[in-house]
């Protein structure tokens, strides 16, 4: 039988045609790569924007500025306390509301208020409590008369009763140091918003006194221990 032999020369035909096919192939790959991309390869660059326009587009207010004034519409953004106004639930504004008074006439500290609205936007989530430090005492004074005032018409009140069945007039605190060293406001225990109207004023007492109880001398006597 005859050995059949490729000789040399065939055989460096068929190098340097696999040699160029490579090299072709190669090059193709090269061209792919390094192709201009439609959004000129800054598609990751280019994602937060492509966020933000969308989410513009979803809300057009994005990012706008409130421009808040005294004369703004305060329910636009603080829905919670505007809803309480006609709340059965929260006697004091629903009797406020009967009165016809408005937000501004309550919150009267332009300067405060400007401030805490400076850099607020219309997309920006409202504030989850509304302060009550712009509500200066003169203003309710000037409607409720003074804490002497008041405490005629609260004489008879249960409202703050303790667990022993001490009650005590809200507005008729005992004199005595801490009482005199800390005065109480109105806004320390009323919060026109507000659903629980003792609750809130029986949290301000357990500042000082033992939860549940009015009794004086009820708290561990401080004394002064020498530093060794």
């Amino acid at each position: 039988m005859t050995e059949r032999t490729t000789s040399p020369d065939r055989r460096w035909f068929l190098a340097a045609l696999l040699g160029a096919i490579l090299a072709v192939a190669c090059a193709a790959g090269l061209l792919v790569g390094c192709a201009p991309k439609a959004d000129g390869g800054n598609a990751g660059a280019d994602a937060p924007a492509a966020q933000a326009t969308d989410e513009a587009e979803d809300n057009p207010l994005a990012g706008q500025p409130v421009n808040w004034t005294m004369e703004s519409d305060c329910a636009t953004c603080h829905t919670t306390e505007a809803a309480s106004a006609t709340d059965a639930a929260c006697p004091q504004d629903v009797a406020h509301e009967a009165e016809g008074l408005t937000c501004v006439q309550c919150h009267t500290d332009e300067a405060v208020l400007s401030t805490a609205h400076a850099e607020v936007t219309y997309d920006d989530k409202p504030a989850s409590k509304a302060t009550v430090a712009t509500v200066d005492p003169a203003t309710c004074i000037a409607c409720h008369g003074d804490m002497d005032e008041v405490a005629k018409l609260t004489a008879d009140s249960t409202a703050l009763t303790d667990d022993k069945g001490t009650t005590v007039n809200p507005h008729e605190r005992p004199a005595g140091e801490r009482h005199d060293e800390v005065p109480a406001t109105c806004t320390d225990c009323h919060n026109n918003h507000s659903k629980d109207l003792p609750k809130d004023a029986m949290k301000y007492c357990a500042q000082c006194h033992h939860r549940g109880t009015f009794e004086c001398g009820t708290c561990h006597e401080l004394r002064e221990r020498s530093v060794s």
